[in-house]
């Protein structure tokens, strides 16, 4: 039994003339009397009494109309359930982000889209850049901000901020006497770094960059957030490789300083490559894309 033969039980009930259903149901009368015969034959039963003057519902087919029309209703309800299901989705978008991009570039962005989309509702889950993609990958993210380079052959990617990582010296370090500073100068210096845990991306590429320059970090102190990184640098206790914007973010008493061979904190908005996007990832990509340019 399917649902469309209930669907057209219930026409041919409603109208008691085959030909009247026909033409409700926008079908030819032979087809629309076949699927009736097979109803019938399936139930075991006869629902209509056919006459020359006309068409009448037997017992059997009055006692099953109110079924079929609860029937029919109650699908209609899963239908429109699974539709408003499919709806609210669509309003919602899952953002991954690293704490760099957060603190950077991502609360202009979700600022801008909630004062165009008060009814979207956003879900923000903090991963590294590698967990970022692997979430795409597998649909549990619409985009992610991440720290590149990633694999990226199957996502899409725009580069938001790029900007050097500079070293953050104490008021009276000897190093401050220079303007620009060669890494491998960095080499017996003690490091204040942020936990791996909490930039994962970040410190990879600080231990990397060292590492490149001959020599591991002596990593004395781990500190978050940046503001007190830093305040372990004003106190003497060591130096830090921090992002260059921090010199306007955060009001510390400590010299910045420009490294010879800098590495580049570089944040990216990645998301799937897909032929078509869903409307409200494409009203965020054109936030995301239009404070890009800005």
């Amino acid at each position: 039994m399917e649902l469309r033969q209930l669907k057209y039980f219930v026409t041919v009930a409603e109208e008691l003339n085959f030909r009247r259903a026909a033409e409700r149901l926008y079908m030819e009368q032979p087809p629309l009397s076949r699927q009736i015969k097979q109803l019938e034959d399936e139930l075991g039963v006869k629902l209509f009494e056919r006459s020359k003057r006309g068409v009448l519902l037997t017992d059997a087919g009055t006692a099953f109309l109110d079924e079929a029309r609860l029937t029919l209703a109650q699908a209609e309800r899963a239908f429109s359930s699974a539709r408003k299901a499919v709806e609210v989705r669509r309003q919602n978008i899952t953002i991954g982000f690293s704490i760099c991009a957060f603190n950077r570039v991502l609360p202009e962005i979700i600022q801008e889209f909630r004062a165009n989309y008060p009814d979207a509702k956003v879900t923000l889950t903090e991963m590294s850049s590698q967990e970022q993609v692997r979430a795409l990958l597998d649909e549990k993210i619409d985009i992610g901000f991440i720290h590149p380079p990633v694999e990226l052959q199957k996502v899409e990617i725009l580069t938001l901020l790029c900007e050097p990582i500079v070293v953050a010296l104490p008021f009276n370090h000897p190093l401050t006497k220079q303007e620009v500073i060669t890494f491998s100068a960095l080499a017996n210096e003690p490091f204040i770094i942020c936990p791996q845990h909490v930039k994962p991306d970040l410190y990879a590429q600080i231990i990397n960059a060292c590492q490149k320059a001959g020599f591991t970090p002596n990593i004395v102190q781990e500190a978050s957030p940046p503001e007190v990184m830093l305040s372990f640098v004003e106190s003497g206790m060591g130096i830090s490789l921090v992002a260059a914007g921090a010199e306007t973010r955060h009001k510390v008493s400590v010299v910045y300083r420009s490294l010879d061979v800098a590495p580049m904190l570089e944040i990216a908005a990645v998301w799937r490559k897909e032929e078509i996007l869903s409307k409200i990832l494409q009203e965020f990509l054109s936030v995301v894309k239009r404070l890009a340019t800005d």
